[in-house]
């Protein structure tokens, strides 16, 4: 009996190693199959892994080499053994010293989507090594790749990549812009651009060109040298806008090209182009030109200056016009001969503004704003008034103007009417002194 039962745990034994050694080699055969399945959460078995087309495996020795700044492509392809909800794929790196800020380059992930059990997923995600990866403090990373579902289950993996420096490598660190983000059509721009050197090899006569292609204008500029892990900024490129360019966002691009030639790198920015005053107020057949003056000197306790205002209608109709005038808290004005004023068709006429500033007007410059408007299109124009001390000429405003150019008038009137007077008065006195003539017969 006890023979029998001996021999009976022994048979036990041996199926249950036999069996081991199948379910093994059916997980050989099959490697996305997994052990069975003993929960309702998200059981992963790992098919294949690729970096750019090549296959990584789970935290190996044996390192996988890739450039610094390239570009990576992770493929995945996995399997479940359940069926499973809102499961994602993440890959982030480890080991980099700026990998606490997840940004675009160092983390992807998937949107979440359902998986079915035994059929295989293949997703794709993206990195870049980064170009600031130092090589001299440690040049090896982890790329760690999780798969999980909503109630947390996950599927942990992790590959070791060695980053290492291309010979030639040049980077755009930024674009400088002055004015930085709007600059008015028909004004300057200065650009310089912040390189660094991320190869071994120290790079000669690097070509600085800066553009907006969309207006057709570029710069350039030179630096001599750069030795590996250096950084510098470019001399200052002046772009001058077109006058009369169409409003809105416009691209500038910056390309360094090195290495004698054969090797280049691009970046952009954007900034907004504001409209030139000077130019067309509509599109169209139906066109206004407005030209108004640069700053001018705005003296206290002064009559003001004068704002020439010229309008142009270039359109083949006529039409009328309605000028504003906003911002001028600190002083007071007046249009000459009025606001409102009506052209004919290639007619120009030349409206004047007053400006005066008051007793109590801040000094410095004074930004105030123009705004012509026509049939339902307006345009607002920045103007400048430099606002100087000066000493009251007693005339306390445009009224007190007129009134002494009338006085003026007068007393230029009353000047003549004397010279006059003196003038008969002279002829009169110098005509009683000449000797009368008698005549009569002659008396011997």
């Amino acid at each position: 009996m006890k023979i029998k039962s001996m021999m009976l745990i022994v048979m036990t034994l041996v199926l249950a190693i036999v069996s081991m050694f199948a379910v093994s080699a059916a997980t050989n055969d099959t490697p996305c199959c997994g052990d069975p399945a003993n929960t309702s959460k998200l059981d992963v078995a790992e098919c294949l892994v690729e970096v750019n087309g090549r296959a990584v495996y789970n935290d190996v020795t044996v390192l996988k080499a890739f450039d610094r700044g390239e570009e990576l492509e992770i493929e995945v392809e996995f399997v479940s053994l359940q069926d499973a909800e809102d499961v994602q794929v993440v890959v982030f790196m480890t080991g980099y010293h700026r990998g606490h800020k997840f940004t675009d380059d160092v983390f992807d992930m998937t949107p979440s989507f359902d998986v079915e059990a035994n059929v295989s997923y293949k997703k794709t995600l993206h990195l870049k090594l980064p170009d600031d990866f130092e090589l001299d403090t440690g040049d090896e990373l982890k790329l760690r790749l999780e798969i999980s579902d909503k109630y947390a289950s996950s599927h942990i993996r992790e590959y070791n990549l060695k980053v290492e420096a291309l010979r030639e490598s040049v980077i755009i660190q930024d674009i400088i812009l002055d004015p930085a983000d709007r600059v008015q059509a028909g004004r300057g721009l200065f650009a310089a651009v912040r390189v660094k050197n991320m190869g071994e090899d120290t790079e000669e006569s690097l070509r600085v060109e800066v553009s907006m292609p969309d207006l057709g204008i570029k710069a350039t500029e030179y630096i001599d040298e750069l030795d590996s892990d250096e950084a510098t900024t470019s001399e200052d490129l002046f772009l001058r806008l077109p006058a009369c360019a169409e409003p809105g966002t416009y691209s500038v691009e910056a390309t360094v090209t090195y290495a004698d030639g054969d090797e280049s790198v691009t970046a952009e920015t954007t900034i907004e182009v504001g409209e030139d005053p000077s130019c067309p107020l509509s599109g169209g057949s139906d066109k206004t030109v407005v030209t108004v003056p640069g700053k001018q000197d705005v003296v206290k306790g002064s009559a003001g200056s004068v704002y020439p205002i010229m309008l142009q209608n270039t359109g083949a109709t006529d039409r009328s016009y309605e000028l504003s005038v906003s911002g001028l808290s600190w002083g007071t004005y007046r249009f000459d001969p009025g606001a409102l004023v009506l052209l004919r068709s290639g007619e120009t006429k030349t409206v004047y503004l007053y400006v005066a500033a008051n007793d109590d007007a801040p000094e410095g410059e004074q930004v105030f704003k123009v705004t012509v408007e026509t049939s339902g299109d307006e345009k607002e124009i920045a103007l400048t008034a430099n606002v100087v001390a000066g000493e009251s000429s007693g005339l306390g405003g445009f009224g007190d103007v007129r009134k002494a150019l009338e006085v003026g008038v007068i007393v230029l009137i009353v000047l003549l009417i004397v010279l006059g007077l003196i003038i008969g008065f002279n002829k009169l006195k110098g005509n009683e002194g000449e000797p009368e003539e008698v005549s009569g017969q002659t008396y011997y």
